[in-house]
């Protein structure tokens, strides 16, 4: 790991645990054990270095889950969905932690945007292909519910998979 992936992630660690704005570049530098000028180096500035984050984040996630957005079958693609959750969550507890704590700032809430676009257009494919009356009422629900999953997922985890069952029975019918 070079020195810059190191930084990134300590501080991801530390935003997500102690919050942004509770975690200076001096502390960063002292977990990651570097000099706080080799931050500014690789990043310019804190708000860079958590922008940085929050794309890479995005990035990964994408990446590794290109393959259940090609699912073809739209009953199954709207279980991935209602699954996608907790699955994130899993795989990147402190990532979605400091998304928890930061959707209120613009960087945070575009990125969630950009990767809920595409994810959209499919829902509503999905319902159309389904039959329901409003694909796109239904797709806004849904994503409201998925939501609500990650946030659950971090705060209550021994209630997501509860709820999940509950809304594939929903989207069973």
């Amino acid at each position: 790991m070079d020195r810059k992936q190191k930084i990134s992630e300590v501080a991801l660690n530390l935003f997500a645990h102690k919050g942004y704005r509770s975690t200076t570049t001096q502390l960063i530098a002292q977990e990651a054990g570097v000099s706080e000028a080799l931050i500014f180096k690789h990043f310019g500035n804190k708000e860079q270095l958590l922008t940085f984050i929050i794309k890479s984040g995005y990035k990964r996630v994408i990446e590794q889950n290109r393959g259940m957005m090609k699912e073809s079958d739209p009953r199954k693609f709207i279980f991935n969905i209602i699954e996608l959750p907790y699955k994130l969550v899993t795989e990147e507890p402190d990532f979605w932690e400091l998304q928890s704590r930061l959707m209120f700032m613009d960087i945070s809430g575009k990125q969630h945007a950009a990767f809920i676009k595409p994810v959209y257009a499919l829902l509503v494919k999905a319902f159309s292909e389904l039959d329901y009356k409003k694909p796109e009422k239904e797709t806004e629900l849904l994503l409201l519910l998925v939501d609500a999953l990650w946030k659950l997922k971090i705060t209550q985890p021994a209630e997501i998979k509860k709820m999940q069952a509950f809304i594939k029975e929903k989207y069973s019918l």
